[in-house]
C-alpha cells in the first residue's frame, strides 16, 4: 500500500514535471506574460477610458435597454437593420453589461480585444508550420496588436481581425479534409466576421478562396464546393447591407491626403499616412515634456519592419529553392504583398458616411500573413535580432500605453465629478475644448459623457454613432439622426491642432444649436474658450463646475 501511494506521489510529480517542461506549456506560460505585462495598465486605474469604445459602450447598452423594452429609451432609439456587419463587439459587450460596471466592461473588452489578436498570430504559425517560432509570431500579434485602433476602442474591427487570423489557420489544417461539418463550422466563422467588421470578412473571404489551391489539385472541387456553400448564409446580409449603404451617398474612393496624384513626395505623405501604430506621437517618448523630430527614431513600424526583415532573410539563408516554391508559402506571400500594397495605395476609404480608416486597417491584417512565413531556427543571430525589435515594440507601446492610462484616468475622475449634477432623466450632449491633440492617437474625453448615460431614463445625444447607419442602433427618427450627426461632427475642438479651422467649427455649432437646443436640457462642457461660451450663453447657462468640467443647463 505505501509502495502503490509512493508510485502515485512519484507519478504526479513526474506529470507536473512534463507539463511543465513541455514545449506547449512554456507557449502558454509565455502568452500569458505576454498579455498581463502589455495589459497591466488598464487594470492598474481606476477609471480606463478610450476613445470611441464609450460610444460602443452606451449603443450596447441602448440594445439591452431596447430587448428590456425601456419606453423612454425606445421612444429616442431603434435597432437598426440586423445586416449590419458592424456589431459583434457591441453585442458581447451588451452581455457583459448584465453582471459588471460600465467601467468594469471596458476593461474587459480592451484586454480582451487585444489578448484575442495575440492568440490569433499564434494560432496561425501553429496550425501552418508548427511548435517552432510561435513565441516570437506571439511578439508579432503583440507589436502589431499595439495599435491606434485598438487604443481607440475599434472592438468590431479588431475582433474580426482575431476571428480572420484563426479561420485561417484553421481552414489551412482542413484543406484537404473538408467534410459537411466543417463546412458547417466554417459558415459559422464566416457570419462572426461579416458581423465584426466588412473588411476582416472580405479578406478572410479572398484568403480563403486562395488557400483552396494551396492542396492538392484533387481537392480543390470539394474545397471550392464547401466554400461557396459556408458563404451563402452571408450572402444575403451582403445585400441588405449594400442597399442599405445607399443612405450613405453611394462609394466613391478617397485620398485625402494626395492633392497631386502625380507627385512622388504626395504618394510618399500619403502612405505615411497609413501607419496604424503610433500610439504616442512620432515626435514624443513616453513619459518625457521634450519633443523632437529625432524621436522619430522609434518609430513603431520601423521596428516591425526590421523584425520581418531580419526574419526574411533568416529564412532565405536556411531554406532550400523548393520551400520558395511551395504553394502555401507562395499564397501567403502574394496576401502578404497585395494586402500591404492596398494599404499603401489604395483610398483612404468611400466617403466618411460610410465609415473611415481602411488603410490602416488593411496595414494590420497585411502584416499577420507574414506569421506563417519566416523559418529562422537555424539563424540564431537573425532570429534574435527580430526578437529584439519586437520586444523592443512591445516596451515603447506599453510605456506609452502607461502614460496614457494614466492621464486617462485623471481626466476621468474630474469628468465623472459632474455626475452629482446630472438628473436622472436629462437629455445630455457635451462640448469638448482638447488642449493638446497630438500627444495621443486618442482622445477619451471627446466621448466621455457617453458614460453618463447609462441610467434608465437618461439619454446622451452626443454619441456619433446613433446618427450613422453603420451601427446596430440608430435615432429613431430621420430628423434624430441627422441631428446626432451634425451635433458629433462640431462638438469637440482640438485646440493646438492646426488641421481643425475652429471659426468655421464653432459657426456649424452655433447653427446645430439654433435648431436642436430644445432637445438638450444639460450641456456638459470640458474647457474653456471665450468664443465658445459666447454660443452656447445663448441658450445655457451654467450650474455647476469643477476644474475643467462644467455642466451648463437649459435657461
Amino acid at each position: 500500500m505505501i509502495n502503490f501511494e509512493i508510485q502515485t506521489f512519484v507519478g504526479i510529480i513526474a506529470f507536473f514535471m512534463n507539463l511543465f517542461s513541455s514545449p506547449n506549456f512554456r507557449i502558454i506560460g509565455f502568452f500569458i506574460l505576454l498579455i498581463i505585462f502589455c495589459c497591466l495598465p488598464i487594470w492598474a486605474v481606476e477609471y480606463f477610458i478610450n476613445q470611441d469604445g464609450s460610444a460602443h459602450l452606451y449603443s450596447s447598452y441602448i440594445m439591452l435597454e431596447l430587448l428590456k423594452g425601456n419606453p423612454n429609451i425606445g421612444e429616442a432609439f431603434a435597432f437598426n437593420s440586423i445586416s449590419i456587419p458592424n456589431s459583434s463587439g457591441h453585442w458581447l459587450m451588451a452581455l457583459l453589461l448584465n453582471f459588471f460596471s460600465p467601467f468594469v466592461v471596458t476593461k474587459i473588452i480592451v484586454t480582451l480585444t487585444f489578448a484575442g489578436f495575440v492568440a490569433s498570430a499564434g494560432w496561425l504559425r501553429l496550425k501552418t508550420v508548427g511548435v517552432e517560432g510561435v513565441k516570437t509570431s506571439l511578439l508579432i500579434g503583440a507589436g502589431v496588436g499595439f495599435n491606434w485602433l485598438w487604443l481607440c476602442g475599434f472592438y468590431n474591427f479588431l475582433i474580426g481581425a482575431s476571428c480572420f487570423v484563426f479561420t485561417v489557420g484553421l481552414f489551412f489544417g482542413w484543406r484537404e479534409k473538408m467534410n459537411f461539418w466543417r463546412t458547417i463550422i466554417l459558415s459559422l466563422l464566416f457570419l462572426v466576421a461579416y458581423f465584426s467588421h466588412i473588411v476582416s470578412f472580405a479578406i478572410l473571404a479572398g484568403s480563403i478562396f486562395l488557400l483552396i489551391f494551396s492542396g492538392e489539385k484533387q481537392y480543390c472541387k470539394r474545397n471550392l464546393l464547401c466554400f461557396f456553400a459556408a458563404l451563402a448564409p452571408v450572402f444575403p446580409f451582403i445585400v441588405i447591407y449594400k442597399i442599405i449603404s445607399a443612405s450613405g451617398g453611394g462609394f466613391y474612393p478617397v485620398w485625402r491626403n494626395l492633392e497631386n496624384p502625380f507627385s512622388p513626395l504626395n504618394w510618399l505623405l500619403q502612405i505615411r499616412t497609413a501607419d496604424p501604430f503610433i500610439i504616442i506621437s512620432r515626435k514624443s517618448l513616453p513619459f518625457a515634456a521634450e519633443n523632437s523630430m529625432y524621436f522619430a527614431l522609434f518609430t513603431p513600424l520601423f521596428w516591425i519592419l526590421a523584425a520581418l526583415f531580419s526574419l526574411a532573410a533568416a529564412t532565405y539563408y536556411n531554406k532550400e529553392k523548393s520551400f520558395f516554391r511551395s504553394k502555401p508559402n507562395l499564397i501567403f506571400t502574394i496576401l502578404m504583398i497585395s494586402t500591404v500594397a492596398a494599404a499603401m495605395f489604395a483610398p483612404d476609404d468611400f466617403g466618411l458616411a460610410n465609415g473611415g480608416i481602411l488603410r490602416e486597417r488593411l496595414l494590420i491584417c497585411g502584416l499577420i500573413f507574414s506569421v506563417p512565413l519566416f523559418h529562422a531556427e537555424n539563424s540564431r543571430k537573425l532570429k534574435r535580432l527580430a526578437q529584439f525589435c519586437l520586444l523592443f515594440i512591445v516596451i515603447f507601446q506599453t510605456a506609452a500605453f502607461w502614460e496614457f492610462t494614466l492621464q486617462a484616468n485623471v481626466r476621468a475622475k474630474e469628468f465623472l465629478s459632474a455626475q452629482n449634477a446630472i438628473l436622472p432623466d436629462d437629455k445630455l450632449a457635451s462640448v469638448i475644448l482638447v488642449e493638446d491633440s497630438l500627444r495621443f492617437n486618442s482622445l477619451p474625453v471627446t466621448q466621455m459623457n457617453n458614460y453618463f448615460g447609462h441610467v434608465k431614463n437618461r439619454i446622451i445625444w452626443d454619441n456619433y454613432e446613433i446618427g450613422h447607419y453603420l451601427f446596430p442602433v440608430v435615432a429613431k427618427s430621420a430628423e434624430g439622426k441627422q441631428f446626432v450627426f451634425d451635433l458629433t461632427r462640431y462638438n469637440a475642438f482640438t485646440l493646438n491642432n492646426p488641421n481643425q479651422n475652429f471659426d468655421e467649427r464653432l459657426s456649424n455649432l452655433d447653427l446645430v444649436l439654433a435648431e436642436n437646443n430644445q432637445k438638450i436640457n444639460a450641456l456638459l462642457v470640458w474647457g474653456r474658450d471665450s468664443r465658445v461660451e459666447a454660443v452656447l450663453n445663448k441658450w445655457f447657462e451654467p450650474t455647476f463646475e469643477n476644474g475643467r468640467i462644467r455642466v451648463f443647463r437649459h435657461k
